[in-house]
């Protein structure tokens, strides 16, 4: 008796008389992967609640946190205690632009008691806004020898005339800016890994070639708006990925190569010559 062979292809078309081809199943299901603010959203949450946090502690009325926007000193609002509308978040600060440009660019806190007598403020926020500045007090927000944004207090709460911020409340709210700008830069990493990889997952399963793949993420993370370092992080990270599928030899020479690289580095910030080979 000879073996009967599955007919999967009548069995696929019975029922509701739609045959749906293999690839098309699996690009529906690829089609439902979604991890976008999976990983951006806690970090917003507690950016949010630090920055509440940092405006009570200097007595301001609003508080906001501007990040960078690319790799030419441009800055656009993250969120603001205010509330954050669509007009905020559409502005983008060109390179240098008002107090807040001036303090990405000089890494140094400025405080103004008055924005009127102050040549370099940049009024568009507030017209479109129609909020009012009067008080403000910026701080740089720095990590990893990085600039990542500016820290903004703004006004004080009740009615002006406003009190002006003071050297003391400058120091204050100096170490919100700390805690703020790591968690800005772990932000910014994570907006990044959380795109290359909802594009990562697509592409390799609209490709039969694992090498079109790698080619595919490093063309579309040079063509990202993430900062420099951050897209430098992720190329390094595919070029290690492809280079450890290739065998346990090779992660080996890999992991060596590394470890003499970082042993090369401390050696260097250590000044003494020695370099640890």
């Amino acid at each position: 008796m000879s073996e009967q062979v599955p007919d999967t292809e009548n069995e696929e078309s019975r029922g509701t008389g739609t045959t749906k081809s293999f690839s098309a199943q699996v690009s529906e299901v690829v089609s439902r992967i979604d991890v976008s603010n999976s990983l951006t959203v806690p970090l917003r949450r507690a950016i949010d609640d630090l920055l509440q946090l940092a405006a009570g502690s200097v007595n301001a009325a609003v508080a906001s946190v501007l990040v960078r926007d690319g790799d030419e000193g441009g800055l656009k609002f993250l969120t603001a205690t205010s509330g954050v509308s669509e007009e905020l978040l559409a502005l983008r600060l060109p390179p240098g632009a008002g107090i807040a440009g001036l303090v990405f660019s000089t890494t140094q806190p400025m405080a103004v008691a008055d924005v009127s007598q102050e040549g370099s403020f940049w009024s568009e926020a507030d017209r479109r806004t129609g909020f009012k500045t009067v008080t403000l007090l910026a701080a740089p927000l720095r990590s990893n020898g990085e600039m990542v944004g500016v820290l903004e207090f703004v006004n004080r709460p009740g009615d002006p005339p406003y009190p002006p911020f003071t050297p003391a409340v400058m120091d204050r709210g100096s170490h919100f800016a700390d805690a703020i700008a790591r968690l800005v830069d772990a932000f910014e990493i994570a907006q990044l890994v959380e795109s290359l990889f909802d594009y990562s997952v697509k592409a390799s399963m609209s490709s039969t070639q694992p090498a079109s793949v790698e080619n595919d993420l490093r063309e579309w993370l040079e063509r990202s708006p993430a900062p420099a370092e951050h897209r430098d992080l992720m190329l390094l990270w595919i070029s290690l990925r492809e280079i450890i599928t290739r065998g346990g030899a090779e992660r080996e020479f890999c992991r060596d190569l590394l470890q003499t690289i970082a042993r090369f580095t401390q050696g260097r910030l250590g000044g003494g010559g020695n370099f640890g080979f």
